[in-house]
């Protein structure tokens, strides 16, 4: 070590940690008064459909992705085209996108080839931020350090705290509204996971809060993650946060140095290790570690508990089956982990030149697992964007990742969402969400910042009536999951029930089921695809009523200008004729107002008319300004007009809008919703810049180690259920080795009993367990087994591969 790092390095040991992150900030802030800022600015703006955009333009690293539902199309795209494809232009830099199950697995497993050094995002943290986690080193390092907490999640420790888990799920849960919305993000996942947090950090119980504040910041920054916080704002939470955990170090290193017996927390672990006792001397890598612990619990966790209860509304089928049989709630956690997959990605570094599917990589190159397209290959998973409660490989799923970094907490958080599911199936028959979904802002974390929700006490019935019932699904596509609240995305052929002409120019087609069947459900907002040919495609928004479950309206105007879309619509589809619809996906949702101001133009106003009847039915009040090139070309002016809240507006007679009359005073209880041509929506946001952020909204048409049991056997047998295979395995044999041997599609990781990847369910016979990944209670069950370590008490085992 030189001079100079032994003086830093002694510097660090002595000014407390958060006066080093104060001086940090000052410096980087004079940093950017003198040389500007380096940090991304990211602005919303309408992501194109895949089929827009050129192969190598794609750019997965975009952090609305998300937000507008565009992922599993952008996703699927490089899957099936470009499953290892380079992105040269990205605001963080150029990097290769892995989407593929198989591909991922490969790079995962391979710390040697691809190093998780020396961060895990697809950016760079803050400079002056860029603190070291054991996440983001490669072994020995990184085994050492996290050898040093693991035993907080270890199996008798999870046994032991299933008990207090379990009453907190009760506390949160019995202080619910019933009958009346609430945000079940913050009254549920992040109050449940802050209790958590705290109780595994031994963090001061009221101030629980604090821990979900800190992670939010650490994990959303704009240079690492395309996240939206103030800078400031993030060193100074950074500094509390060192403040806070260095001040709880000391006091706990105090206690015990007075003959405190030591508390099974993880700081208190980090302190009995040889390896992480001095750790509080190295003030960035304490503080990351710290970091790493609590955004793990908290996002995972969290984002998985609100992402269940969304997955339960779209699939509302699914809910049925899960209320009628309580028993699928274990395997249905593996199946809403896979659903969500709350972290999208992990990042490596190619260490040598090396080749991934034919791609040539270089040493240095950034590549991206892209764990979110890995959980919806179809490669992998039959239907991968139907949630299904008991979907058979739903647990090979890579949410926690695989290989040497595989998520140390997967049974902890498997645990709190079983726990979670069971006590709220024991008190409601229903939750429903009442509006769309907000997301977090992120390339990296799959978050919900908002989910309005209504429950239902068991033996009471819902105060809004009946939920409706979803069509029977059909064929399947890659859903745009979006904003869709109560359904997937459905394939399927429709018959056009009725057609005609609403203004100049524009038809109104009903589509029906030819069986007379009930469509899939949809909001306001939301539009659908008509496949016109095997390589024509329109969008167009859905303008009937969401109450009709029996058809859907789209109103379709001829453009002269068109590629052949709405040429094939007016010429070619008649009444009686039949097309294939994809759809609903909602990329404009109606969110909760007491106000609303729509504004129209032209053929735009399909979708305000959905809107209209939603604001309605909410109470909201609204107003419409609705402008044409004539009265003549206007549709649904029958629907409008003799309203005194509608306001006609023919350009040949009255000139150009009157935007500033409508926008000029920025009123904080509404919100502006517009769709119509380009210029109409420049005009409206350029009058709408002194609003407050967040009024407008646009839609635009373009672009261990285990004695042996006395009673194990050498030798026995093995049935796969699923596969019709059965093996005898041979002492010196695992499980796992025999059943992949013989063909068996089986996932497996450590092949040491320690991680999980290669548990399968056990449908009959005894296992002998092995493993060091599950609990007492979960050994006593015996319904499942870790096929790479355990053994039989029985002659035969039989299980679900």
């Amino acid at each position: 070590m030189s001079v100079l790092d032994q003086v830093i390095t002694k510097a660090q040991a002595t000014i407390p940690m958060q006066r080093q992150v104060q001086g940090l900030h000052l410096f980087q802030k004079a940093k950017r008064l003198v040389l500007g800022s380096n940090q991304p600015v990211f602005v919303e703006e309408q992501i194109p459909d895949v089929d827009q955009v050129e192969l190598t333009d794609i750019d997965l690293s975009n952090p609305f992705l998300y937000g507008q539902g565009q992922w599993h199309s952008y996703f699927k795209r490089l899957r099936d085209e470009a499953p290892v494809h380079f992105q040269a232009n990205s605001a963080f830099g150029p990097f290769w996108s892995v989407t593929r199950y198989d591909d991922i697995i490969t790079v995962d497993k391979d710390f040697e080839r691809f190093s998780a050094e020396p961060q895990i995002v697809i950016g760079s943290p803050p400079e002056g931020l860029d603190v070291e986690m054991f996440i983001a080193m490669d072994p020995p390092r990184h085994d050492q350090q996290r050898a040093s907490v693991q035993g907080v999640v270890a199996p008798q420790n999870l046994e032991e705290m299933e008990g207090l888990i379990r009453s907190r799920v009760q506390e949160v849960l019995d202080d619910l509204p019933v009958h009346e919305p609430f945000d079940w993000v913050d009254h549920v996942s992040v109050e449940l996971t802050s209790r958590m947090l705290a109780t595994l950090l031994d963090f001061p119980y009221e101030e629980r809060r604090k821990l979900v504040y800190w992670t939010d910041l650490a994990a959303g920054s704009a240079s690492g993650t395309g996240g939206s916080n103030d800078l400031d704002e993030m060193y100074r939470g950074i500094g509390d946060m060192a403040k806070s955990f260095s001040d709880l170090w000391h006091d706990k290193a105090a206690r015990r140095a007075a003959g405190e017996k030591p508390g099974y927390d993880l700081i208190t672990l980090m302190q009995m290790s040889e390896d992480t006792k001095d750790l509080i001397n190295r003030p960035m890598e304490f503080l990351g570690n710290l970091i790493l612990l609590v955004v793990g619990g908290n996002d995972t966790t969290r984002n998985s508990m609100s992402g269940g209860v969304y997955a339960l509304n779209q699939f509302p089928d699914q809910f049925d089956r899960l209320k009628a049989d309580h028993g699928l709630v274990t395997k249905m956690v593996h199946e809403i982990i896979r659903w969500q997959t709350p972290l999208a990605h992990m990042r490596r570094i190619a260490t040598q030149d090396t080749v991934l599917n034919g791609q040539f990589i270089r040493k240095g190159d950034k590549v991206v697992m892209w764990y979110a397209s890995a959980n919806r290959d179809e490669r992998t998973f039959e239907n991968p964007d139907d949630f299904i409660i008991d979907r058979q490989n739903a647990r090979h799923h890579l949410s926690f990742g695989i290989g040497t970094h595989r998520c140390m907490g997967s049974r902890l958080a498997e645990m709190q969402l079983r726990i979670l599911w069971e006590e709220l199936l024991a008190r409601f028959d229903d939750i429903e969400v009442v509006e769309e979904p907000e997301y977090l802002q992120s390339n990296f974390v799959r978050g919900y910042t908002k989910m309005m929700v209504t429950l239902t006490p068991i033996g009471e019935e819902r105060r809004s009536g009946p939920r409706k019932a979803a069509a029977p699904k059909t064929a399947r596509i890659p859903s745009r999951e979006g904003w869709v609240t109560s359904t997937a995305e459905s394939e399927v052929d429709l018959r056009i029930e009725a057609r005609r002409e609403v203004a100049e120019g524009i038809v109104e087609l009903t589509l029906a089921d030819p069986t007379g069947g009930q469509l899939p459900s949809w909001t306001a907002g939301a539009h659908i695809d008509l496949v016109l040919s095997s390589s024509l495609t329109r969008q167009y928004s859905l303008c009937g009523s969401t109450a009709d479950e029996r058809s859907w309206k789209v109103g379709v105007l001829r453009d002269p200008n068109s590629r052949g879309g709405s040429a094939h619509v007016h010429d070619k589809l008649v009444e009686g004729s039949t097309i294939r619809v994809r759809g609903p996906r909602n990329h404009f949702p109606l969110v909760a107002s007491p106000r609303y101001q729509f504004i129209a133009g032209g053929i735009g106003i399909t979708p305000i008319i959905a809107m209209i009847e939603a604001a309605e039915a909410r109470g909201a009040e609204w107003s419409l300004l609705y402008g044409g090139r004539t009265r003549a070309s206007m549709a649904f002016l029958d629907r409008l007009e003799g309203d005194d809240r509608v306001t006609v507006w023919p350009q040949d007679e009255k000139g150009l809008l009157d935007l500033p009359a409508v926008l000029g005073t920025p009123r904080s209880d509404t919100l502006v919703y517009c769709c119509g041509p380009g210029v109409l929506l420049d005009a409206v946001e350029e009058n709408c810049e002194a609003w407050p952020e967040g009024s407008l909204h646009l839609e635009r048409f373009a672009a261990k180690k285990v004695e042996a049991s006395a009673d194990a056997l050498d030798t026995f047998e093995v049935e796969c259920s699923r596969s019709g295979v059965t093996v005898s395995v041979p002492e010196g044999m695992s499980i796992f080795d025999a059943v992949e041997k013989a063909g068996v599609d089986v996932m497996g990781s450590c092949m040491e009993g320690i991680c999980g990847t290669c548990e399968a369910d056990v449908l009959d016979g005894k296992p002998d367990h092995r493993d060091s990944v599950l609990s007492k209670s979960e050994r006593e069950r015996g319904d499942t087994v870790m096929t790479c370590v355990s053994r039989s008490l029985s002659k035969k085992l039989v299980l679900d591969l």
